[in-house]
């Protein structure tokens, strides 16, 4: 969090960007689908879609039973894919679900699509149970921002086993868009990302554009203190 603090910091210094809120699903009811004008908190507003299965976004409950029947490998704990001493819990998760009628269960490879109403700066994203091969895009006004992969090193994949369940952290370091697409090679779900709505009309300055930016205006204001005292 700390490094999330400071480089927050940054991005609402030139972009105007409010303070970051954690989108997550714990606030909705397990099995429930979300989709058009699906409200986060905050003011992230998103259409939710999804493809793949049977073509819905269905929130799993990653306590209790039925769910982690189906899927054990989204049962908390997960601990950090590249970190074993970084531990935390998911306040449930969103999945492509895979049968309808049914119980919540991942489908094998799909995505999730959030259309937002606004701008968003993106920071971290996790995913659960998430094998190398699926990626996360961000778009701007239909133009791909930036794209992460999972790679082998961030495979969170734990081949549907109760122990040992791992997420995949990946940072977007602020950049910013309207539009994000997860996508899973196979099993796999959402389990919250860090998001701060930009203000309208404030211009999108990327972070290393906008770093010579803050330099320069420094510089040009110790020379004018120089000058000053001369």
């Amino acid at each position: 969090m700390y490094k999330f603090i400071a480089a927050g910091a940054f991005v609402v210094g030139l972009t105007g960007a409010a303070s970051a809120a954690t989108v997550d699903f714990g606030e909705f009811t397990p099995g429930q689908i979300l989709s058009l004008n699906t409200d986060f908190g905050d003011g992230i507003v998103a259409d939710v879609s999804a493809m793949g299965g049977v073509a819905q976004a269905v929130v799993f409950d990653t306590e209790n039973a039925p769910s982690i029947v189906n899927d054990p490998d989204l049962a908390n704990p997960f601990t950090n894919s590249v970190d074993p001493t970084d531990t935390r819990r998911f306040d449930n998760a969103l999945i492509v679900q895979e049968n309808n009628p049914g119980t919540p269960d991942d489908a094998v490879g799909g995505s999730l699509t959030f259309e937002f109403t606004s701008i968003l700066a993106l920071t971290d994203i996790y995913l659960l149970d998430t094998e190398a091969g699926s990626f996360v895009e961000l778009f701007l006004d239909g133009i791909s921002v930036d794209k992460l992969d999972v790679t082998a090193a961030l495979d969170s994949d734990t081949n549907n086993t109760l122990t040992n369940n791992e997420f995949t952290l990946l940072d977007f370091e602020g950049a910013q868009g309207n539009k994000l697409v997860v996508s899973f090679l196979k099993s796999g779900a959402l389990g919250e990302f860090e998001a701060a709505v930009v203000p309208p009309n404030t211009p999108a300055v990327p972070l290393p554009a906008g770093l010579p930016l803050l330099l320069a205006g420094l510089g040009a204001f110790a020379v004018m203190r120089r000058t000053k005292r001369a």
